[in-house]
């Protein structure tokens, strides 16, 4: 456990180690490093013994810091618990990391923010430990000097979240020309750290904004915070009600407050703990609600997002799962980060590597295609030489074929001019045909009309005359019908007569016959002794004159008769 914990605050003691060592050199005389010794004992306890050991380790009055690293892992940090959990190893790695503060301070916080602090000590702090973190120490081959730089992955790790924080979006600031040193590619060391945030965030952004994001920071990385947020706290299971409260989750457990952080009530975990989810009654109520049982207590929370709180049951387990181990969150992140950037530094050597492969490659040959090409050329001007005699050679044949092609083109266009004449020739004659056959075609069409025309005609004629005669038979049939009626009435006058004479002579009255009668009876005698009228056109009129003669006959004679039924004793 001690070599662990001397592995999280290297950094640190390198910082302190550079304090008291002389000016221009690596080596720290030990009546100095004492000082450091005495207080790192203090914290394990056996503070004068180990500035004794030191007096007594190597021969020389000055140790270099892999030395003094070798000193302290033998003689101090040797005498650390196995036993030790996260909680106290991160208290011991925090009260080391304040010494070293204290011994390296002056020196490491420059002049001018000395004389305008615009952060406070207590963040000045804490940017120390956050850099101790992240940071690597080097050695340089050359001068072998050991340095802790933060290299420029970290620094725009950081950098990005600070202002990604502070202007409240996402970090699109990198080509602004305020921020645009602080992605170079740049290492950093503790000093250009402060001054960048000395000279750069604290001119641009609130003093107050600036301490709280490095306040989240140092949660992040070096607190070993896993997540914070608010959730509802039940504190009886059954009876009892959901309350808000600020919970803090780490990799050793679990705190919470109401307004001051101070009074955080902290639950470790162990490793019994689980997380149950309770899902049976959510349909019925509104929280989202999830337990943590520990050996000691159950804790019942709630969220009113259901994502919200997979957030926190996924955090929660992976808290659970680094419960054994002896990094913080922070420094497996770190971890991981730098597994990553390995893995994409050795991508990039690999491809830098088959780039170069390539450019060997291309490099041999364009050699031999450099070589070929002066075969090529010597070959090129061999088949010049041959190229310029089947030139000449083309030359003279190509003037023999253009006066052959010219002949047979003069030749070509006297047989297509006869061709076209003679084309012309029969369009012309073809025009002339087309038109004789449509004359002729008119022609028959007017004949076959005419000729129609005139069957049309006879045809109507004999229809008309048809019909005349048609006309004349019926005219004589209907007066022969007017004779026969006339005929048949006079025949009943007649009959009416006798029948009346019959009955005059049978009574024996003796009958005056009236002047009338006798005119009508001399009227009828003479029409009926009149000959029959011919048929002619005015054949109509005239039957219509003998009808209305008829009608006054017929009348008269029926009031004769009436006169006569009248004096009829009967």
């Amino acid at each position: 456990m001690g070599a662990v914990l001397l592995d999280f605050v290297r950094n640190s003691v390198w910082h302190a180690f550079t304090t008291l060592s002389d000016s221009g050199t690596a080596f720290s005389p030990k009546s100095k490093l004492k000082v450091l010794v005495s207080h790192i004992g203090t914290v394990f306890e056996c503070g004068n013994l180990a500035s004794l050991a030191l007096e007594d380790f190597g021969s020389d009055t000055s140790l270099n810091f892999k030395q003094f690293e070798s000193y302290l892992s033998r003689e101090v940090f040797s005498s650390l618990s196995d036993s030790l959990g996260r909680r106290d190893l991160s208290l011991l790695e925090k009260q080391i990391d304040q010494i070293c503060w204290n011994l390296s301070k002056s020196k490491l916080i420059l002049d001018s923010v000395k004389r305008n602090p615009r952060l406070g000590s207590e963040s000045t702090f804490k940017l120390f430990r956050l850099f101790c973190l992240l940071g690597d120490l080097i050695t340089d081959a050359d001068t072998n000097n050991a340095q802790v730089v933060l290299c420029s992955e970290e620094a725009e790790l950081v950098f990005k979240k600070l202002l990604s924080t502070l202007s409240g979006r996402e970090c699109n600031l990198m080509l602004d020309e305020n921020f645009e040193c602080l992605f170079s590619n740049a290492l950093f060391d503790f000093q250009n750290l402060l001054s960048v945030i000395e000279l750069k965030f604290l001119k641009h952004f609130e003093p107050e904004n600036v301490v709280e994001v490095i306040n989240e920071l140092y949660d992040e990385f070096v607190d070993d915070t896993v997540k914070t947020g608010t959730l509802m706290l039940k504190r009886y299971s059954t009876f009892g009600k959901y309350k808000e409260k600020m919970f803090v989750l780490k990799s050793s457990g679990i705190g919470y407050y109401n307004m001051d952080p101070g009074k955080m009530k902290f639950i470790e975990f162990d490793s019994q703990t689980r997380i149950d989810e309770d899902v049976g009654s959510e349909q019925a109520s509104k929280f989202r609600k999830f337990r943590i049982v520990t050996l000691e207590r159950v804790l019942n929370l709630a969220t009113l997002d259901k994502r919200y709180r997979s957030q926190w049951i996924a955090s929660l387990r992976l808290a659970l799962s680094r419960l054994n181990c002896q990094e913080s969150h922070g420094r497996y992140l770190k971890d991981k980060r730098r597994l990553e950037w390995h893995r994409v530094r050795i991508k990039r050597e690999i491809e830098t590597e088959r780039s170069r492969e390539m450019f060997e490659a291309e490099k041999m040959a364009r050699l031999a295609a450099e070589d070929q090409a002066k075969e090529l050329a010597q070959q090129k001007a061999y088949e010049e030489e041959q190229r310029k005699m089947l030139e000449n050679m083309r030359l003279q044949l190509e003037k023999l074929l253009r006066e052959e092609i010219q002949a047979k083109q003069d030749e070509e266009l006297v047989r297509n001019l006869q061709a076209k004449i003679l084309n012309e020739e029969w369009e012309k004659r073809d025009e002339l045909e087309k038109l004789e056959r449509e004359q002729r075609k008119l022609l028959d069409v007017e004949r076959h009309k005419s000729k129609t025309y005139l069957q049309k005609q006879i045809e109507l004629e004999f229809q008309l005359d048809e019909a005349h005669r048609k006309l004349k038979g019926l005219e004589k049939a209907r007066a022969e019908m007017d004779y026969e009626l006339i005929s048949s009435r006079l025949k009943n006058v007649e009959r009416n007569r006798e029948i009346l004479e019959t009955r005059v002579k049978l009574f024996s009255a003796p009958i005056v016959e009236d002047e009338k009668i006798r005119r009508a009876r001399r009227s009828v005698s003479m029409r009926e002794s009149r000959p029959p009228p011919t048929h002619s056109s005015g054949g109509s009129s005239g039957s219509s004159r003998n009808n209305h003669r008829r009608l006054g006959v017929d009348d008269l004679i029926t009031t004769n008769l009436s006169k006569i039924n009248y004096f009829d004793p009967s």
